[in-house]
């Protein structure tokens, strides 16, 4: 019986540097977008917009490597669901390119809402489809038992509430960053 120690290793070094690179990323380019006049400060930080884009795009090619190494233990168990996992993964590399490319336009004056608003409807994108992405993923570690069920069942709960929190955002229930509602609940259920 074969053991995929080889693509597990791999899988799990991918998610230390797609970890990684989010967190450094977020660090770079958070306190950037927070600022009033993006456009303003934008001679000064613009090494750092440059390697937060660098980093968003590692993290991209990060997270459809995991998918890949992840592949084959999957395909075993259930190929339908490794392909729908690898397929969502893959798409949120593509959006987290994208949304790589919303912060290179920033370094333009004249896009610079354009790059801010690119790179923020991007980012939400990626987060709602990886969300998906770990909900297919701890489903099939759940189901299969490849890691221990609290580990599958806390994924699940975590890709469940992070792909609700998403879709609050999307439809306008909730801004980013937020805890409370933006509009008052009774008053959109009428």
């Amino acid at each position: 019986m074969r053991t995929y120690r080889y693509e597990s290793v791999a899988a799990g070094i991918l998610f230390i540097a797609a970890t990684t690179a989010t967190m450094a990323s977020f660090a770079l380019i958070d306190p950037i977008m927070d600022e009033v006049d993006v456009a303003g400060l934008l001679a000064s930080q613009r090494s750092g917009i440059i390697a937060g884009a660098s980093l968003e795009v590692t993290n991209a090619l990060a997270s459809a490597g995991i998918a890949m190494a992840l592949f084959p233990i999957i395909w075993r168990c259930t190929q339908g669901l490794a392909v729908a996992y690898l397929g969502l993964r893959v798409i949120e590399a593509g959006l987290g390119v994208l949304a790589a490319t919303g912060l290179l336009a920033l370094l333009s004056t004249e896009n610079g809402e354009v790059g801010v608003a690119i790179h923020n409807s991007a980012f939400l994108l990626v987060l709602t489809v990886f969300s998906v992405g770990a909900i297919v993923l701890y489903l099939v570690l759940f189901i299969y038992r490849l890691v221990p069920v609290l580990l599958s069942v806390w994924g699940l709960i975590g890709g469940l509430m992070l792909l609700l929190s998403c879709l609050l955002i999307l439809f306008g229930w909730i801004e980013s960053g937020s805890r409370t509602p933006t509009h008052n609940f009774a008053t959109r259920c009428v």
